[in-house]
């Protein structure tokens, strides 16, 4: 009795398989165009899973993890805290955050994406596939997105070099290293040194 071995799709099912993975992979949506997972070729030609290249690494988890702890007593002050991928409504698509704290009143339970931007989004490494535009548009280019639906302040964290970028509307972009101390937001401070010492 032989094992039976799965066909390799062909023309039209080919071509529909394709545009699933497509579907599948697009991390965020900007002018009408995708903009897809970082890795999503390696998934379409068949070297990696989609779940591969659409997760978090161990470290960026626990910096997601670590830096919700830190803003939560925000929830206090009338802030939600919500966390991921948030999808946010642009003008010309959408953008997924790791990290944002909305005022109560712009946030509610909608089964959809929020159509004002948090207060603060805080972003760990770029996970999208930047290869056409370039790293530096594509973070400039999604900062200023999430300011013009509101958005104050976006602190993004990035693990190979140690820095932090913090942007803030109306003000120079500044550059923290990882043991210096960042405020996210109301006097709540965080230094990513101290974070990793944590058990």
């Amino acid at each position: 009795m032989g094992v039976a071995v799965a066909e390799k799709p062909k023309g039209k099912e080919k071509d529909e398989r394709r545009e699933r993975l497509l579907r599948l992979l697009t991390y965020e949506v900007v002018d009408g165009k995708p903009i897809y997972y970082r890795g999503y070729k390696e998934v379409l030609e068949g070297k990696k899973q989609p779940e591969e290249v659409m997760g978090s690494s161990t470290l960026q988890a626990r910096l997601i993890t670590s830096i919700i702890k830190v803003l939560l007593p925000l929830e206090e002050k009338g802030y939600v805290i919500s966390t991921g991928e948030h999808g946010i409504r642009t003008a010309g698509g959408y953008r997924a955050i790791d990290v944002g704290v909305f005022r109560k009143e712009d946030i509610g339970w909608e089964d959809e994406y929020a159509t004002v931007g948090p207060v603060l989004a805080v972003e760990v490494e770029v996970k999208a596939d930047v290869e056409g535009s370039g790293f530096l548009e594509y973070v400039i280019r999604k900062v200023e997105d999430l300011f013009s639906v509101g958005t104050d302040k976006v602190v993004w964290i990035f693990t190979k070099p140690k820095k932090v970028f913090v942007f803030e509307k109306g003000k120079r972009p500044t550059i923290y290293d990882w043991d210096e101390e960042v405020e996210l937001l109301e006097g709540v401070k965080v230094r990513l040194s101290d974070l990793l010492k944590q058990p």
